[in-house]
């Protein structure tokens, strides 16, 4: 193959490692490697940080369940006014058990597929 001749101001000039002007195919493959593991890296990270922010919601979720159930037990509220608001719990304990359990279901089914 022939050698690919660089400008003066190529914006490729930081891949001529030699520093001679050419780029050979060796340089070529070797910028191309680096390319394809800095995209790896990068999908790593993507993917950690998604899962923190997962686990995160899922703690956030435990720890409103837990303190919703503290606060009504509590006797600041009325007996009358958390019967009013039976569907509203029920369907709050529920949502955020949701979120809980698809937590933990996608985390066990990630390790399995690993």
């Amino acid at each position: 193959m022939a050698p690919k001749q660089l400008e003066t101001n190529s914006i490729f000039n930081y891949l001529d490692q030699n520093k001679d002007g050419i780029l050979s195919d060796e340089e070529l493959m070797k910028a191309q490697k680096l390319a394809e593991i800095e995209a790896a890296r990068a999908t790593e990270q993507d993917r950690d940080a998604k899962e923190d922010q997962l686990r995160r919601m899922a703690w956030i979720a435990m720890l409103s369940m837990i303190v919703v159930t503290v606060v009504l037990f509590l006797p600041i509220i009325d007996s009358e006014r958390i019967s009013v608001l039976d569907n509203l719990l029920q369907m709050f304990y529920i949502a955020q058990a949701g979120i809980v359990a698809s937590f933990f279901g996608s985390s066990a089914y990630m390790s399995r597929s690993i």
